[in-house]
């Protein structure tokens, strides 16, 4: 394991980090592609996403701080450990689609299908950045005797508070696999999809259902708990998104069939953007002159 994989000069760039920002190249890429098949303009969508990411990332470090309070702003050098951490990945996942509904909403695109697209940016994110984690010693799990399990050096225990030396259930991983395969039931379902919003609410639901049962292996105590002890911070907020996702799902699927509209379906040919369509159509003029 390795927190910090390498320095620029002075500046330690941490793992999480990189990982962090090959899970943003990836998901830009697969947005692209998505929108072009919802026949929307690819940099617009792309833009949104970008920047419901960011916002993630400050979400997810924002209700960390809110669970940890004490550890980030009551002991010296916290500050410096928030801005290490990974930060709890239901604080990014709300923020981000709710900064996505805004500006979806704000360019003009609906809003359901906006959230659609971010999708499989949320199941990349999951997949890919899990690893940062898993580098960097954080959300571990608890101990275990399988032959699989982890052991983190020293200097991940230094990093986080809590870390035990012994060996325990790579939860990072296994977050990470729960991540492509979410990522290919969100694939599967939009080859079937009949409605906007069906996307992104069964992936919500699967997601908070894995997550809930996940939370039983998870070995670090500082992620907060709720009803004395009873639940993790996580599971509550797993509980109330499963709930919503399917009340969403059932009320969307309800309106589709009794408005009496077609079924969506992918767009035929990609989604060209107004300066490309009419730069192609002054070669075209010119070629028929």
């Amino acid at each position: 394991m390795c927190p910090i994989l390498f320095h620029l000069g002075p500046i330690p760039v941490p793992s999480y980090g990189v990982f962090a920002a090959i899970a943003l190249i990836v998901a830009m890429l697969a947005v692209r592609k998505v929108a072009a098949i919802e026949n929307r303009d690819p940099q617009e969508t792309m833009d949104t996403m970008f920047w419901s990411v960011m916002v993630g990332l400050v979400g997810a470090r924002v209700l960390e701080a809110a669970i940890n309070w004490e550890r980030y702003f009551a002991t010296p050098g916290g500050l410096r450990l928030l801005v290490f951490s990974t930060g709890v990945f239901f604080g990014g996942l709300v923020s981000a689609l709710a900064f996505g509904a805004w500006r979806f909403h704000r360019t003009g695109l609906p809003v359901l299908q906006g959230l659609d697209i971010l999708a499989p940016v949320a199941a990349i994110t999951e997949a890919v950045g899990r690893w940062g984690c898993f580098l960097s010693g954080c959300c571990w799990g608890t101990p275990t005797d399988l032959p699989w399990a982890v052991t983190f050096p020293a200097v991940a225990q230094h990093l986080h508070r809590g870390l035990p030396g012994v060996p325990l259930h790579p939860t990072q991983i296994y977050f990470s696999l729960n991540g492509f395969l979410l990522l290919g039931i969100v694939v599967w379902v939009y080859a079937r999809k009949r409605f906007h919003g069906q996307v992104i609410t069964v992936f919500v639901a699967l997601y908070a259902i894995s997550r809930f049962l996940l939370e039983y292996v998870r070995g670090d105590a500082e992620r907060g708990f709720v009803l004395g002890g009873l639940l993790s911070t996580s599971q509550l907020v797993a509980l109330g998104l499963f709930v919503a996702a399917v009340v969403g799902y059932v009320a969307l699927d309800r309106r589709h069939r009794v408005s009496g509209e077609p079924d969506w379906k992918p767009a035929a040919a990609p989604r060209v953007a107004p300066a490309a369509a009419a730069a192609g159509g002054r070669k075209s003029g010119k070629g028929r002159r």
